[in-house]
């Protein structure tokens, strides 16, 4: 008898918990966009982006993800001397032309390497001077926003600059 009256009780009430478990379709097609890119999609740990000073002074990179980034302490340059040049690198850059700081690179006394110079918010405020403490830090970079590599004073030969930054992608 008791256990006529708990499959009753119990039955019912354990299928509508089933039903409504977490109040989401299991087939929820947002879920599983969301798998589906997280399982196709796979992102490097590094990212190169590569200025070519006769096809375009400067070069973004759309972010597909959240993601940390350790900046590079000097560019490479390739194919042309890059001395007396000067970079500037936007992090995240959103379509309206905000951004949230920049970096400065120049070349000194290698001319294939553009070396740390500094780093500013989008105010002007320096907020790192020093390449030692570029090194022991990471930066986030937001979903949606770009990174931008802008050589400042480009010219006609034909210099390549490779900026390598790792990431750790969210």
């Amino acid at each position: 008898m008791m256990l006529a009256l708990l499959t009753n009780r119990l039955c019912p009430l354990l299928a509508l918990t089933i039903i409504f478990g977490c109040g989401k379709q299991i087939n929820d097609p947002s879920d599983v966009e969301i798998s589906r890119a997280g399982q196709s999609e796979e992102l490097p740990s590094s990212l190169a982006i590569q200025v070519n000073e006769t096809e375009s002074p400067f070069k973004s990179y759309l972010m597909p993800r959240n993601a940390w980034f350790t900046l590079p302490v000097k560019l490479l340059g390739k194919n042309a001397s890059a001395a007396g040049k000067r970079v500037k690198i936007y992090y995240n850059l959103e379509a309206n032309g905000n951004y949230e700081f920049h970096c400065y690179y120049q070349s000194y006394t290698l001319p294939s390497e553009l070396a740390f110079e500094k780093c500013q918010s989008s105010d002007e405020v320096t907020i790192i001077s020093s390449p030692d403490d570029l090194q022991k830090m990471e930066f986030p970079i937001d979903k949606g926003t770009s990174i931008k590599v802008e050589l400042i004073n480009p010219s006609a030969n034909s210099l390549r600059i490779d900026a390598i930054f790792g990431v750790d992608w969210k």
